[in-house]
């Protein structure tokens, strides 16, 4: 037999393309997290409307593939994506709507937008925050200024950096809504080569989990700043740990909560630790001497975790819980307490 003829009869056939889903999809918002998510979505659905506030990543995506502002290392095809800065436009050609704006801005964004014209969709939440002007996690939000019921709603969580995602570097997601059959569509819109994503009813749990993960990794950027060693940051983020679960057990209770899952834990860790958590690098600059305000200044990004410690401490005036943690963070960042002093205090508490 010939070496050619050999070969031909092992050669295995060529792998066909996937079949993309034919679901109609908005993101809305054009930061680093609603790149990476567009990026995620572009390898399994055929129809992404992007709205994005800046028409500089209007013609980054649609000229050149990739958003000048954001991840621009990450490549969109403009044929996946139909990028526009026309709100209305891109909620009306979607069926399901992600949003991923920053919570301070949620508002401001969807006010143009009438009741009628969302709350017939199935909405997605990725956002990581909570709406300052009302004091109410997204899907409340969401429920209250839109009447969109709870089982049109859905949330997207776990451990993720924007920046790993755009790298492909595995990563685990959970959709989680009361509907559990959105959630099983949403896990599907999310899973591909490098990201898997489970499915959860704990709605509520998830999206409270993912606010004060914000706040406990801005204190371990200040822990950090003082000169704390992971020794002990470790410990930190083991209290902080029990005390998300007595909190988010005392508004929303549920007996099968796993907090050591990783839409819970997972994404605990990864915010407290990792190099790319804006939330920490924001703690370790008040850590080092700067102040709330030239923190602020000196971030590029939003630190989500700035305005969601003011909205726990306002939301916990009703519910009383006890989250010395969290309390302890808002009296350095909204009454200017001494940050050596109170945060040597409270690690005196730890276990």
């Amino acid at each position: 037999m010939e070496l050619v003829d050999m070969f031909s009869e092992v050669m295995i056939p060529a792998r066909k393309k996937k079949t993309r889903m034919r679901y109609r999809v908005a993101v809305i918002g054009g930061g680093s997290w609603a790149t990476a998510i567009v990026k995620i979505l572009s390898a399994n659905l055929e129809h992404i409307h992007w709205w994005v506030r800046e028409e500089e990543i209007v013609e980054g995506v649609s000229t050149y593939g990739h958003n000048p502002l954001f991840l621009s290392s990450v490549y969109i095809n403009p044929k996946d994506v139909k990028i526009s800065t026309d709100l209305r436009q891109v909620v009306a050609k979607s069926d399901y709507v992600i949003i991923v704006t920053p919570s301070a801005f949620l508002h401001k964004t969807l006010e143009p937008l009438k009741k009628s014209k969302l709350n017939q969709k199935k909405i997605i939440n990725a956002v990581k925050g909570i709406v300052p002007e009302t004091m109410q996690v997204i899907t409340e939000y969401l429920k209250t200024e839109f009447r969109i019921p709870a089982s049109n709603l859905a949330v997207i969580s776990g451990p993720s950096h924007a920046e790993e995602v755009a790298k492909e570097k595995f990563t685990f997601l959970t959709a989680a809504s009361e509907n559990e059959e959105l959630a099983k569509t949403v896990a599907q819109f999310f899973t591909n080569r490098y990201v898997r994503a489970s499915v959860s009813t704990d709605i509520k749990g998830a999206e409270m989990a993912v606010v004060l993960k914000n706040i406990y990794a801005l204190g371990a950027g200040i822990y950090s700043g003082l000169g704390y060693g992971d020794n002990f940051i470790a410990a930190y983020i083991a209290n902080c740990l029990k005390e998300m679960k007595k909190f988010v057990a005392s508004i929303y209770p549920l007996e099968d909560r796993h907090i050591s899952d990783s839409v819970y834990l997972g994404d605990l860790l990864v915010t407290a630790y990792s190099s790319y958590s804006r939330n920490r690098m924001f703690g370790n600059m008040i850590g080092h001497g700067l102040s709330v305000r030239v923190a602020r200044l000196e971030m590029n990004m939003i630190a989500e975790g700035y305005f969601s410690c003011r909205c726990i401490h306002e939301m916990n005036k009703e519910f009383k819980a006890d989250i010395p943690i969290v309390e302890t963070i808002y009296g350095i960042l909204y009454e200017s307490n001494n940050v050596s002093s109170e945060m040597k205090r409270i690690a005196e508490h730890f276990v």
